[in-house]
């Protein structure tokens, strides 16, 4: 039988392969990634937080042993699941003596109504369980909403089951009962007959509603010295400014985008936030759609400072500065030849004229 030897390496060949790679090495060093500062300075604390995969939690200093651990952990168990052995209080379900009207265990009813918002009002379909309001849809034969909503409307009934919402009238803190506000605000306003109502102020929110404006209005004939403010945390002055700059009084434009082939928008986002935004968007989006006999869409240009709904759906958007946005709609004006536009102090910058 033949015998194999093992293969011993050549010293020469071990000697020259080492010199090579050394030289390899030197001249073109392998390039080194690193992730922090602590690995690419090698220090003594990173070398050892390596070694742990978790540093804090790697080392347990409670005296506690895993037995004792173990123990209390199962007589915790233990105790919560007696929780489930214990009998719940005796419920009594008392039917209606005389059931409401037209509700149906089960059966949902829906209730019209609106819902003001700066003082414009949305038309709504309220879904009702038991007399519960559970779901918000718009009104289909509204002219502000044709059955759509905004996220105002579909959060609103949430504020119904609010736990932080006030279920009672409370003075300094302490709950009283109606009559109690009743008595201290008759007092009140009998105190003010005779100064006509000059300690009286009414604080409300933008009121259009015309109940609640002739009921206002026949108490300030009452107190005629009481003031009544309305306010806003995002008020329409500006706006209001602005169209009695234009026409000599306040107005309310309203868009009709639906006979609208080109829109531009200069730093106003008609689709969420401005009054009307539901009927607006269905408007829009009607021009969008390309049927058989309708397979022109409108163009929407957005020149805005901050990014909106309108600035993310218009097919060219244009960011300015709010300082620049009177410049560029003048310089749109003379372009479009209206002989009141001219050219202001601030001039629209080269690169955005075109």
């Amino acid at each position: 039988m033949k015998k194999f030897q093992p293969l011993t390496p050549n010293p020469q060949f071990l000697k020259s392969e080492t010199q090579h790679s050394a030289l390899s090495t030197q001249d073109s060093p392998k390039e080194r990634y690193w992730r922090s500062l602590e690995e690419l300075a090698e220090t003594k604390e990173f070398k050892e937080l390596l070694h742990r995969d978790f540093p804090r939690l790697a080392e347990w200093h409670n005296p506690v042993s895993r037995r004792q651990f173990l123990q209390l952990m199962g007589a915790s168990l233990a105790l919560a699941g007696l929780n489930a052995c214990t009998s719940r209080p005796t419920e009594t379900i008392v039917p209606y003596v005389r059931a409401p009207e037209q509700i149906v265990p089960g059966k949902p009813l829906f209730f019209a109504t609106a819902m003001p918002l700066r003082g414009f009002a949305t038309g709504l379909l309220v879904e009702s369980h038991m007399g519960r309001p559970t779901k918000v849809e718009g009104n289909p034969q509204h002219p502000a909403s044709l059955g759509a909503t905004d996220v105002f409307a579909q959060a609103s009934v949430l504020t119904l089951y609010d736990p932080e919402r006030s279920q009672t009238v409370t003075h300094l803190g302490d709950i009283q009962p109606w009559s109690a506000f009743v008595t201290a605000l008759r007092d009140a306003l009998t105190a003010q007959r005779s100064v006509q109502g000059a300690g009286l102020r009414i604080l409300t929110e933008t009121v259009t509603s015309p109940t609640l404006a002739f009921q206002l209005g026949a108490l300030l004939t009452e107190f005629p010295s009481a003031k009544w403010h309305q306010y806003e945390p995002v008020g329409r002055d500006h706006v209001r400014a602005g169209a009695r700059l234009a026409f000599g009084e306040v107005v309310h434009t309203i868009y009709n985008f639906e006979k609208a082939a080109v829109i531009l928008a200069l730093d106003a986002d008609f689709l969420s936030c401005v009054p009307g935004s539901v009927r607006y968007s269905h408007d829009f989006a009607a021009r969008r759609r390309v049927v058989a006999e309708h397979y022109e869409m409108n163009r929407l240009y957005a020149v805005e400072s901050s990014p909106s709904v309108t600035g993310a759906a218009a097919d060219h958007r244009l960011p300015l500065r709010a300082s620049e946005i009177e410049a560029f709609a003048r310089t749109v004006a003379a372009a479009l030849g209206l002989s009141e536009a001219r050219s202001p102090d601030p001039e629209v910058p080269q690169t955005h004229k075109r």
